[in-house]
């Protein structure tokens, strides 16, 4: 039987530098379940992209990383021809592991290989603003700039509490902003503190934000959380950070496969925690990624 051609690109730094100890048991399964494995270690995120980009060379791409890490071997599976893009493995060793839980992948990485190492693979949506993909959310506004404040060792040592701990720190000085849309042939302004496109279940560790978002109706899910004075607007802050049902009256939610947003003043985006195009903002479905699962 022809070997399949497998990448390994591993981010040293994700899940509280873990991974390492584990990697020559990955590449044991994987060399079990008949790959030919190469291994690649992220010095960068672009690095991480640039090489993802370079691999229509191999079968399979597998990203031991968190969202972040995901984010950018996505942008870059999906510069290459749909005839030669590699499937996408995913060893869920970040702090918050939003993919991984919406294709509920086991939380052990021996069990997450042998996910890979069976073959099984889900067609998944990817969504995109202006030239940039993202996997799990596209969002702008308050806490959505939190991960890239957050330092290394402090989000090491505390995992999501680091999220939680900086967004809070945020709130005091926040200024809502105006967003500007078509929808349903019906031009809408509102006054928000924060937005998103929600493509997965999970965002930031929030486990079922949005219960009816799906990762392949080709659609994407608009929250819109206005400023409805700080009591009530901490109240409903506080029910996301918690996970709890966020559905409100004071609160915009539907669907779209398209939504352009202008803002009222420049802001940038975050695309699975990382850092996005700044705005006006074309949101919308790109091209389908093939996941193990």
């Amino acid at each position: 039987m022809t070997s399949k051609r497998l990448r390994l690109i591993y981010n040293p730094y994700a899940g509280r530098c873990k991974f390492t100890n584990q990697l020559d048991a990955v590449i044991r399964i994987f060399q079990e379940s008949g790959h030919e494995v190469c291994v690649h270690r992220a010095c960068s995120t672009q690095d991480i992209e640039e090489t993802a980009g370079r691999s229509s060379d191999v079968d399979c791409l597998v990203i031991a990383g968190g969202d972040g890490s995901i984010h950018q071997a996505v942008n870059g599976l999906a510069q290459i021809s749909s005839s030669q893009r590699p499937s996408l493995g995913i060893l869920p060793v970040g702090t918050a592991n939003d993919l991984a839980y919406a294709l509920h992948l086991p939380k052990s990485i021996p069990e997450a290989c042998k996910v890979i190492g069976r073959g099984n693979v889900f067609n998944m949506d990817i969504g995109m603003v202006n030239n940039r993909y993202f996997v799990n959310v596209a969002c702008a506004g308050l806490l959505t700039d939190v991960s890239l404040k957050v330092d290394l060792r402090v989000k090491n040592s505390l995992g999501q509490l680091a999220y939680f701990l900086k967004g809070i720190e945020t709130l005091p000085s926040y200024r809502p902003f105006k967003v500007e849309f078509e929808h349903e042939g019906q031009h809408c302004t509102e006054e928000v503190i924060l937005f998103m496109a929600v493509n997965g279940l999970s965002v930031g560790g929030i486990r079922s934000l949005v219960p009816r978002a799906s990762l392949s109706d080709g659609k994407l899910d608009i929250l819109m959380v206005p400023l409805v004075g700080w009591p009530e607007t901490l109240r409903i802050l506080l029910r996301v950070l918690r996970g709890e049902q966020v559905s409100s009256p004071k609160m915009k939610e539907f669907q779209v496969s398209e939504l352009t947003i202008h803002t009222d003043r420049p802001l940038n985006s975050d695309l699975d925690g990382e850092l996005g195009p700044g705005s006006p903002w074309h949101i919308h479905i790109g091209p389908k990624i093939s996941v193990f699962c």
